[in-house]
């Protein structure tokens, strides 16, 4: 006896079964890029070492150690205005003790320490030391980088800044570039909270969440419900109290104009104090020129510098720390993400892959019985 033909699949069947395969194409993509997804967003330079007697620097330049809240040590340097490289050793915290605001500096993605000479430069030439803490699993620093981690080691480097080195918050400008600007607004929105209110916070090419980015670059991904490192800086921005410095350029092209704004927006009107936030637009950078020689370049030394000259006005005006009786420093224990010990990397990506197999098992085409 023959087996009955199957039925010629009809116009509707075929469509339907042509999108199912598209869709498990699809999820089956998104599976790596949620499991990788952190690879994409950091991008560490790693090195064995990085000496601040290598650093090619003309200001004096102080090693710095702070321990994790989970025992890991992380190197970074501390460069001094109105000092010079040379022979003889400097006392950081004698120099610190001086005077002038101090930039607790993060920086973007990307990197290490050593490639933020310019910064390092253009910040000291106004008036400001420099501390600049590699992230864990950049540079010489062991660990891997996320953003609760990045959260906590923040804290643990503002209390070695605040105890250790016995610089007051009211001289401490927190500054982010880029990834960065989300780990500085959280921590200045955590401190504020707490009533320890920095000297400024200076937010520079950067996003009001990496949503709001990753949307950008990657329009077909739904990233809004798989990424896990969402740095929701407009949301906390909100809660910052000290005066806000934004710069960005008109021609970023990795992080859009249009979503600085939107921080900027984001962000209170006036300090506690009742000073306006600023703003540096520059017309003609993009992400990753602010501080190289062009036409734009004038405008960004002025602005920061009046910045950074009100902080260290504000600070001399400030009581005296021993008769302060705000606390300096902020539990580096402390998270607002829950359920931290989750790798959603790992849960999102297996998610993915049990839903294509899903639809795979649901979509088959019947046997036909003889």
């Amino acid at each position: 006896m023959s087996e009955t033909p199957a039925p010629p699949k009809t116009l509707a069947a075929t469509t339907r079964h042509l999108v199912q395969l598209a869709l498990r194409v699809y999820l089956l993509c998104l599976a790596p890029i949620t499991y990788f997804q952190r690879s994409l967003i950091y991008h560490p330079n790693r090195c064995e070492r990085l000496l601040a007697s290598n650093a090619n620097l003309s200001l004096a330049v102080a090693e710095v150690t702070v321990r994790t809240h989970d025992g890991l040590n992380l190197h970074g340097w501390l460069t001094l205005m109105g000092t010079s490289r040379g022979s003889d050793p400097v006392d950081a915290k004698q120099v610190l003790a001086n005077g002038h605001p101090v930039v607790l500096y993060f920086p973007g993605n990307a990197g290490d320490r050593s490639r933020r000479v310019p910064q390092f430069e253009a910040l000291g030439s106004l008036n400001a030391h420099v501390l600049l803490v590699d992230y864990r699993g950049y540079g010489d620093n062991p660990g891997k980088p996320s953003e609760a981690s990045f959260a906590k080691d923040a804290r643990s480097i503002w209390n070695h800044l605040a105890q250790e080195l016995g610089v007051p918050p009211e001289r401490i400008v927190i500054y982010g570039e880029s990834l960065g600007g989300g780990v500085a607004t959280r921590l200045a929105s955590e401190l504020c909270q707490e009533g320890i209110e920095p000297g400024g916070l200076i937010c520079q090419s950067t996003f009001s969440s990496l949503v709001a980015v990753a949307q950008v670059h990657f329009p077909v991904v739904p990233v809004s419900w798989l990424l896990v490192d969402r740095y929701p800086s407009d949301q906390r921005i909100t809660k910052v109290t000290c005066p806000v410095l934004q710069i960005h350029g008109q021609q970023d092209s990795i992080v859009p104009f249009s979503i600085g704004e939107k921080l900027f927006d984001a962000a209170p009107p006036n300090s506690s104090q009742g000073i306006a936030k600023q703003q540096i637009v520059m017309p003609h950078t993009d992400h990753n020129d602010v501080y190289s020689e062009s036409s734009d370049h004038d405008k960004l030394i002025n602005g920061l510098k009046g910045f950074l000259d009100a902080v260290d006005d504000r600070s001399k005006s400030k009581v005296k720390p021993e008769t302060n009786t705000l606390p300096l420093t902020i539990d580096p224990t402390k998270d607002e993400t829950q359920f931290i010990n989750i790798d959603w990397t790992v849960v999102g990506a297996i998610l993915l892959i049990a839903l294509a197999i899903v639809l795979w098992w649901f979509s088959r085409s019947p046997k036909v019985k003889p």
